[in-house]
């Protein structure tokens, strides 16, 4: 055996399915999109650069190879190659615009069911594929014309090489930029992306897209490397074989599951050569399955070995640390100024009801939140505070009534639209991007959509730096206002409750909202960090921003809320000053217990 022949087309293999294990990354490790159907796209772009560059039928270059297919543009290899990555990508906005917006598990099955779909088609359509027989004689680019038969493995290695690393670069650059921090943000909790304004599913429609794209290339590269395609190349096991690749050498690393694919491809080919084993060979003449029977077994014990010593992979995605800032701190800017020429509440909820079955969580409820004060919303628990935060916010939608914000009716949009609108919500417990660093979560609420584009990522470089040095300098400053700056580089699943808190408080404040839903922002910290939470809503709330806040610490609602809203049962019960509701009959008998709770 040619030891470096075989190295070369091994290594070869393995860049191969290190890009397709990269798109799946992009895919699964950023996205969090669970596709079980990404051979599709490798199937789509090899069959579409065969056929762009074959001869066409009839030719002379057709009659001289013997050849038989139906279909060929006889196109330059690079224009079958752009041609492949197109085909993929619009496989993936097919699939993304019919599944997108499922659930990760029906994603999964909606996936796996259109690659059955792509790979019954390819094998059925013979006159153009002919099916199982495949079609051979497939245009290697240079082959004999530039590149000499005995040097050609070592020129298309060169060539893999140089394709596979710019693309890599490429998706890199992507990831660790506004975009790429987005992505991850989704995987960790796409509903506190959408509440930060983030349009989730375009998001996630352009990431399934970028994997189709390079899961075509690939397809490209595969095809051309051997000469040959045919359906059989791509049957569902292939899939879980990329899938192994990124597992192995660790999600959310691009260079890890490069690693994880040239782990895979040594394991998968070296196995084959088990019948020169002394006292196999004879074994295997008697039992011609034996071997490729042990070969699964050993490839199944291999893997479980790495899984169990790496259980993140071999490089595993880490921690980004962020780059220091330089320059002056700008001024902690709360609401955004346009929204102060409007007049009247900011806020007017109108017989909202919302009902779970047949119990009314929300019942006909109406308020008025005044602009410019902080308005307390308290209630026994059950009576529907945290449920009108959500129909507020968008989260979900009412069953009747209205919503206004700055008196434009809001009740029906999406939470991501609240959000665009002026309107911050957090949660009761906090809905944080637990793999993202405190840095990383106040950058992806400070990003806007241009800058997390992915036209500013990879063309308009200088305007990219600009806005990342924008929204970086806003960071900074909520860090220092928040007292967190030692904590910029920490996970924020690594946060006590406390510090949860405050940099959900920090991340809506970063967007500079007019209007802030906090869902008790106090819960389940001690009293210093409580008093010290709202201190810096007071502070917030006098550069004017307006809030709405659903608090238990009566202490705390009696000393900095301007107005009081009590709700039970599902509506409203009583409003007016701190002093007013402390007083009302109503509410003392609510909260003693003198009305059934809701």
């Amino acid at each position: 055996m040619d030891l470096l022949a075989f190295a070369t087309s091994l290594i070869t293999l393995g860049l191969i399915y290190g890009l397709l294990a990269v798109g799946l990354n992009v895919q699964f490790g950023f996205a969090g999109v669970l596709n079980f159907g990404y051979v599709a796209f490798f199937a789509v772009g090899a069959f579409t650069s065969a056929l762009a560059t074959l001869p066409p039928p009839g030719s002379p270059a057709y009659v001289e190879a013997g050849a038989q297919y139906a279909l060929g543009l006889d196109l330059p290899w690079l224009a079958g190659f752009a041609l492949a990555g197109l085909a993929g990508g619009l496989l993936a906005l097919v699939i993304g615009l019919t599944s997108v917006r499922l659930r990760t598990h029906y994603l999964a099955v909606a996936s796996f069911a259109m690659a059955e779909v792509v790979r019954y088609a390819l094998s059925n359509e013979t006159w153009l594929t002919r099916g199982e027989f495949g079609i051979s004689g497939i245009p290697q680019p240079g082959h004999g014309t530039y590149v000499p038969t005995e040097l050609y493995a070592y020129a298309y290695l060169v060539g893999c090489v140089a394709i596979v690393g710019g693309l890599v670069w490429a998706v890199r650059q992507a990831s660790e930029l506004p975009f790429g921090r987005l992505l991850r943000a989704i995987r960790d909790d796409e509903l506190a992306a959408r509440t930060l304004g983030k349009r989730t599913a375009r998001t996630k429609l352009q990431a399934l897209m970028i994997g189709g794209a390079l899961g075509g290339l690939a397809g490209s590269l595969w095809t051309h490397s051997l000469g040959v395609v045919h359906v059989g190349q791509f049957v569902p096991i292939v899939t879980f074989q990329i899938w192994l690749a990124m597992l192995l050498g660790g999600t959310g690393n691009h260079l890890g599951v490069l690693i994880g694919a040239f782990l895979l491809i040594v394991i998968r080919e070296g196995t084959r050569f088990l019948d020169a084993v002394p006292g196999l060979s004879a074994v295997a003449e008697s039992n011609p399955s034996f071997v490729p029977s042990l070969r699964f077994v050993l490839i199944g014990l291999l893997l479980m070995v790495v899984v169990r010593f790496f259980p993140h992979g071999v490089r595993p995605d880490r921690p980004r640390t962020a780059p220091a800032f330089t320059g002056d701190l700008p001024a902690v800017a709360a609401a955004q100024a346009a929204q102060d020429a409007v007049e009247g509440p900011i806020l007017s909820v109108r017989a909202v009801t919302k009902r779970f079955g047949g119990l009314a969580a929300v019942d006909g409820a109406s308020l008025d939140v005044a602009r410019g004060r902080i308005t307390g919303l308290i209630g026994p628990n059950g009576a529907g505070k945290s449920t009108l935060l959500d129909l507020v916010s968008g989260v979900q939608r009412p069953d009747a009534g209205t919503v206004y914000l700055n008196r434009r009716p809001i009740a029906a949009l999406p939470p991501e639209a609240t959000a665009q609108a002026g309107l911050a919500r957090t949660f009761q417990n906090p809905r944080l991007f637990g793999h993202l660093t405190v840095w990383e979560n106040l950058m992806v609420a400070g990003a806007d959509a241009r800058s997390e584009s992915l036209a500013t990522t990879w063309l308009r470089v200088a305007g990219r730096r600009a806005l990342e040095h924008e929204i970086a300098g806003r960071a900074e400053a909520v860090l220092a206002f928040l007292a967190l700056s030692g904590l910029r580089d920490e996970p924020a699943a690594h946060l006590s409750g406390g510090q949860r808190k405050l940099l959900d408080l920090g991340r809506q404040m970063i967007r500079r909202p007019s209007l802030m839903l906090l869902d008790e922002p106090a819960a389940g910290v001690n009293r210093t960090l409580a008093n010290r939470i709202f201190e810096h809503i007071g502070e917030l709330n006098r550069q004017g921003t307006s809030f709405l806040i659903v608090e238990h610490e009566m202490d705390l609602v009696m000393r900095w809320c301007d107005r009081v809203i009590v709700m039970h049962q599902g509506g409203v019960l009583a409003q007016g000053t701190p002093a007013e509701v402390q007083r009302d009959p109503a509410v003392i008998e609510a909260y003693l217990g003198g009305g059934r709770a809701a």
